[in-house]
């Protein structure tokens, strides 16, 4: 005869709400145990207060991960977009509407704190025993299956889910006791590292800059593997931020200093070869902003008041190779304090494609930001949650 299982998830983010939730669905008796006096802190701060809940498009080649990346494109599909979007709809009832620039779904009444309120009564709904203030200090084998010892006293199940998140936000409750937990029980893990985080640049000579916003093109290089984005780039008093330097900062936390350059515009040749005598300045200050304009000319030895018909070749091939191959200085990130996601994590082949199960520790599930995957911004990670999460609580909860 089948027996009832009793899990616990660990964890009261947007894996960790999905997981507890689909697990009491499948008939566990579940408790979501959560350090923080609420929950879904990343929930609550992400989109600006919005919450960015989807991407509209899926974008798996995007993800990075050091595990095969066909185990991610496999872990995506358990649950496509367009059945999660119909969950927010439907099971939750929040409207999402698209937001045509960026291409992201937001709640129609752009409040995180719908998202995340509404996850919390899912869950309670699905019968989840709701722990929040109760901190997890150790999760280990028992007779029965697990002892999760917390700062509420021991909890006894037959299946754990760990949806701790990872490093990033600390503010948020993230301090990576769930990859601490996942390693000790003999899990292999690529190690973490902050992601979708500003980059620093010291005094350096675009602090003058701090304000100026346009859209761009970086290229670098993640060990061997070639890295582009394109979008908003914001120059600010300590370096650089916008969507196009967050997708592209963690290559500053994995390699060795790797070099990322810049395309401030795709300028011809010949717009600087008019025999017309126009200004210099006012040909660039058509494709970048006038104070970028102007640095560029600063730093490429040309005079601000230097028209096309005086310019010298070696001035207009320098000014052409500072505006589409220009080497970004940078000094470092703002690390987890700022980044949006913890990249690494426990290895991908470490855990079973559709229950997200350890192949280590039997009953033992993993999601979210614990693994190594993280996409760019614009509600990827979040797709990400929903998807693993779901898979996890499932699993879990499903009877023997």
């Amino acid at each position: 005869m089948m027996s009832e299982r009793s899990v616990a998830v660990v964890g009261a983010g947007a894996a960790g709400l999905v997981a507890a939730a689909f697990a009491a669905a499948s008939g566990a008796k579940t408790t979501l145990i959560e350090r923080t006096r609420d929950g879904g802190r990343k929930i609550l701060i992400s989109g600006g207060g919005r919450c960015n809940v989807l991407p509209s498009v899926a974008a798996p080649e995007r993800f990075v991960t050091d595990s095969p990346p066909h185990l991610l494109r496999a872990m995506l599909r358990a649950w496509p977009l367009h059945e999660q979007r119909a969950f927010f709809e439907h099971d939750l009832g929040i409207p999402l509407v698209l937001e045509e620039e960026s291409g992201k779904l937001f709640p129609r009444s752009n409040r995180a704190r719908e998202v995340r309120d509404a996850l919390v009564t899912f869950a309670v709904a699905k019968g989840v025993d709701l722990r929040f203030n109760t901190t997890v200090t150790n999760v280990s084998r028992a007779a029965r299956g697990f002892a999760v010892e917390t700062s509420g006293g021991t909890i006894e199940c037959d299946r754990v889910v760990l949806a701790t998140g990872g490093l990033s936000v600390p503010a948020t409750g993230s301090d990576g006791i769930g990859l601490r937990i996942a390693q000790a029980l003999g899990h292999d893990l690529v190690e973490p590292y902050p992601a979708l985080t500003p980059l620093l640049a010291g005094v350096g000579r675009h602090a003058s800059l701090s304000g100026v916003s346009l859209n761009v093109r970086l290229r670098s290089k993640d060990g061997s593997q070639s890295i582009e984005t394109y979008g908003g780039f914001l120059f600010t008093h300590r370096g650089y931020s916008g969507p196009c330097v967050l997708d592209i900062s963690h290559v500053t936390a994995r390699g060795e200093s790797p070099v990322i350059r810049v395309q401030w515009a795709a300028l011809e040749d010949d717009e600087l070869m008019s025999t017309g005598g126009e200004s210099v300045a006012a040909i660039l200050s058509r494709h970048v902003p006038g104070r970028l304009a102007e640095q560029l000319m600063t730093e490429c030895g040309v005079p601000l008041d230097r028209r096309t018909s005086s310019l010298k070749r070696a001035e207009r091939v320098a000014l052409i190779d500072a505006l589409t191959s220009h080497p970004l200085p940078w000094t470092g990130n703002d690390g987890y304090q700022k980044a949006e996601v913890t990249g690494g994590g426990i290895t991908l082949a470490g855990v079973d494609l559709k229950t997200l199960e350890s192949r280590t520790v039997e009953g033992l599930y993993l999601c979210g930001e614990m693994l190594d995957a993280f996409g760019p911004i614009g509600g990827h990670n979040f797709s990400w949650a929903w998807s693993t999460g779901r898979a996890a609580g499932i699993a879990a909860g499903a009877r023997a």
